[in-house]
């Protein structure tokens, strides 16, 4: 069981590079976890759809069938945190692939959301690329600690 966090576009925030990094290493301790950044689409000669569509292309060509995709969305779905832990788990229990896909700054083509088997939400908010991938991470990181009984979760 793998975990695979893809993203457009690199961090170059150095303080999200600097909390996804730890996250990134304390996840290692609980699950096979990496990291893919996928280069953006965004061209003055592409309308906001095209750059969508081929962004969210990307996206289901890296992730394997098999794999379940979470594809985060404002509009995703939302969890609390023990109810996203408890879906991992039976993820785990599984031995089930997952793939969590943070789009661009035009978002997802619907392509990507038929594909996805969630359309995931962190909130109603919309987050910076970046901080969304460190909050994914630190989600994670909640979720293992809460399947584990570790006193992380309060």
């Amino acid at each position: 069981m793998a975990a695979t966090v893809l993203a457009i576009g690199k961090m170059r925030f150095a303080p999200y590079r600097a909390a996804a990094d730890e996250y990134l290493k304390r996840l290692k301790h609980y699950l096979n976890i990496q990291e893919i950044e996928l280069k953006s689409e965004a061209s003055p000669k592409l309308s906001e759809t095209q750059i969508r569509e081929k962004e969210s292309r990307q996206f289901i060509e890296a992730v394997p069938p098999s794999t379940y995709m979470f594809v985060l969305d404002e509009r995703g779905k939302l969890f609390n945190s023990v109810q996203f832990s408890d879906l991992l788990g039976k993820l785990i229990d599984q031995s089930q692939d997952m793939a969590f896909v943070i789009g661009g700054a035009y978002g997802h083509h619907e392509c990507l959301r038929q594909r996805a088997n969630m359309v995931f939400g962190l909130s109603p908010l919309t987050f910076p690329h970046e901080l969304a991938r460190v909050i994914v991470y630190e989600q994670i990181y909640r979720a293992m600690t809460i399947l584990k009984n570790e006193p992380y979760h309060k």
